[in-house]
């Protein structure tokens, strides 16, 4: 059984015992390298560190970054997730349809066809293996240095003018130069999220802490020369 096989398997089975570990499948041929792993020794460490720190704070830091990652899969930042965009987002990151229908479908709890922001906050607590995987976590953490080079160097192009700060209309001529789909209200609620102290415009050090938090971010704004 190849790894793709295995891991399609394992994913399942996690999946449907609502397990913290599993696994993601299918990356495409230039990113075999990246390939995610998250076993049930990592799911156990993860377990003992959240534990050590206090509960609220780990939840509202979950939410904070499932936000960021809600605000990009929108594209037509209609306030929901359906589930072409969801597919779209995640088949970029190498994922199987098999394997995105049954994430759409543990967090569409309502069955309504679509995701709505707090589904989405739940899940990603739910499915803690979620929080660190290729398109929706920060996937790929321990490669922090590279990161944060990919991050100046994107921030860089984005600041067309040179000034040391990106503004929304940078941002969305940055966007949309490779990812002309997104909605001017999608691109408003990206610009929201990564302006941390929400002063309109976004420092290179603001820029820096979402990039590295985020993979989903990463995929949708551009993701550097050490793309991991």
């Amino acid at each position: 059984m190849n790894f793709s096989s295995a891991a399609t398997v394992l994913f399942m089975a996690c999946l449907n015992a609502s397990s913290s570990g599993f696994v993601f499948v299918n990356p495409p041929t230039q990113r075999i390298a990246r390939t995610f792993v998250a076993t049930s020794a990592k799911a156990l460490a993860t377990t003992s560190l959240h534990a050590a720190s206090d509960p609220d704070d780990e939840i509202a830091a979950i939410h904070r970054n499932a936000d960021a990652t809600f605000a990009i899969i929108d594209v037509d930042g209609g306030g929901t997730l359906s589930r072409a965009e969801l597919t779209n987002h995640l088949s970029v990151s190498g994922y199987n349809t098999e394997t995105i229908d049954k994430i759409f479908n543990k967090m569409d709890v309502n069955k309504d066809d679509e995701i709505s922001r707090q589904e989405f906050r739940d899940g990603m607590i739910l499915l803690t293996a979620l929080q660190s995987a290729p398109g929706l976590g920060n996937y790929n953490a321990e490669f922090a240095k590279e990161m944060c080079e990919d991050a100046d160097q994107v921030f860089q192009s984005a600041d067309a003018d040179g000034n040391g700060e990106i503004d929304k209309e940078e941002l969305r001529s940055h966007i949309g130069r490779s990812f002309a789909n997104y909605s001017e209200a999608a691109i408003d609620e990206i610009f929201r999220q990564i302006d941390a102290n929400s002063d309109g415009t976004i420092t290179q050090e603001e820029f820096r802490d979402a990039f590295c938090k985020s993979s989903a971010l990463r995929q949708a704004i551009g993701e550097g020369p050490n793309y991991k």
